[in-house]
């Protein structure tokens, strides 16, 4: 019995990949000549990004120190002129949480967002990445312009969080365009994992339908514990970026299944995104990063308007009243998200390889193949 199962196991596991390769031969993928042109753009681009110059001089330097230095952990916020406004929200809604304020530093992505958010809030450390003069560049682009600027952006932000991990700054990277219910502070988590590299929140919500998906990480709101190891963490992010069309999340999602890196998720309750709405509500997140339920024609502070999670007055004065409604307005904003999504029946196909591929080791948990989910994008 022994040998026929020494000969078997391996027999099935060479099987059940040759099956998998076969599939997607048979299956063929129209667009991977678009994925060409968009990997090679990308490519292209991020040459023009004189981050790399700008992070060897002095002024990046400084502002990394000063993050070493915070009492705790920093929040790192990126924007720009085209979301500068829900950043205000953002800080209004902080500004009645204890000791949140004081931990948001700002990484600008133009000159004009920049000097306005020193303006209004000067206590708050902010930084100037311009990526104007890119931005302009890449309006030759004819094919998936926008979906490559969403790519570049990323790219960046990757090359932040390796930057930062290389000098050894713990940092946790956030979006303006998350509503905090609660202190996040107060959940200890930099403590209830000591030794994980990076704490990372996730997709989905805790309906049986995202079950497969519970080490899928969502990439609005994670922490990276600056050390070498993060930082090459991140530069292979960057790397795959340039050989897969696949954003940062998929890609962090596929490098924690590695053993080299120790990746904590985020419960449901601590951090959500918009998939929280989708469910009976039960319970409220600390944290819900408003990732969708926009409607036609809407900006994100409309989005965010109608769900009662404006923070501010009309005359830009922080609204404490609305912070302490929070939790309330989570359980009857956007009520039309309830149940949106009916979940078909699996097949027995999937059901069986989503079995198989955690028995033998291949793509457990579907890691690899999120990162194809951004594939079906392209124009």
């Amino acid at each position: 019995m022994t040998k026929i199962s020494n000969f078997l196991v391996p027999s099935l596991h060479i099987y059940f990949i040759y099956i998998l390769y076969t599939k997607s031969l048979y299956q063929g993928d129209g667009k991977m000549y678009k994925r060409k042109a968009y990997l090679q753009n990308l490519l292209s681009y991020s040459k023009e990004i004189t981050f790399d110059t700008a992070n060897a001089g002095v002024e990046f330097n400084a502002f990394a120190n000063i993050l070493k230095k915070m009492p705790k952990t920093p929040y790192v916020i990126l924007f720009d002129s085209s979301n500068i406004d829900v950043l205000y929200n953002h800080i209004c809604n902080l500004k009645f949480i204890p000791n949140a304020v004081s931990r948001i530093v700002a990484i600008a992505f133009d000159k004009d967002a920049h000097l306005k958010l020193h303006e209004k809030y000067p206590n708050i450390p902010n930084i100037l990445i311009d990526l104007t003069p890119l931005k302009k560049s890449i309006e030759a682009v004819q094919e998936n312009r926008e979906y490559l600027t969403y790519g570049l952006v990323l790219m960046v932000r990757a090359r932040i969080c390796a930057h930062l991990a290389q000098r050894g700054v713990n940092f946790w990277l956030m979006q303006q365009d998350t509503i905090w219910t609660e202190n996040l502070q107060m959940s200890y988590l930099e403590e209830k994992y000591p030794e994980a590299h990076l704490i990372l929140d996730r997709i989905g919500n805790e309906m049986p339908f995202f079950y497969r998906m519970q080490m899928w990480a969502c990439g609005a709101t994670f922490f990276v514990r600056g050390s070498p190891t993060t930082y090459q963490y991140f530069k292979q992010v960057e790397s795959y970026m340039f050989t897969d069309q696949s954003p940062d999340s998929t890609i962090m999602t596929y490098l924690c299944g590695h053993n080299g890196y120790k990746c904590e998720f985020l419960s449901y309750s601590v951090a959500s995104s918009s998939n929280y709405f989708e469910t009976l509500r039960e319970y409220v997140p600390a944290l819900i990063q408003l990732d969708g339920e926009k409607k036609d024609k809407e900006t994100k502070m409309d989005t965010l308007t109608r769900g009662k999670f404006n923070f501010q007055f009309k005359n830009g004065t922080c609204n404490e009243k609305a912070y302490m409604n929070a939790k309330q307005s989570a359980k009857t904003a956007y009520l039309d998200a309830i149940g949106r999504w009916p979940v078909p029946p699996e097949s027995q196909y999937l059901k069986i390889q989503f079995f198989l591929g955690n028995l033998f080791n291949v793509d457990p948990w579907n890691r690899k193949a999120f990162m194809k989910y951004h594939y079906s994008l392209l124009q």
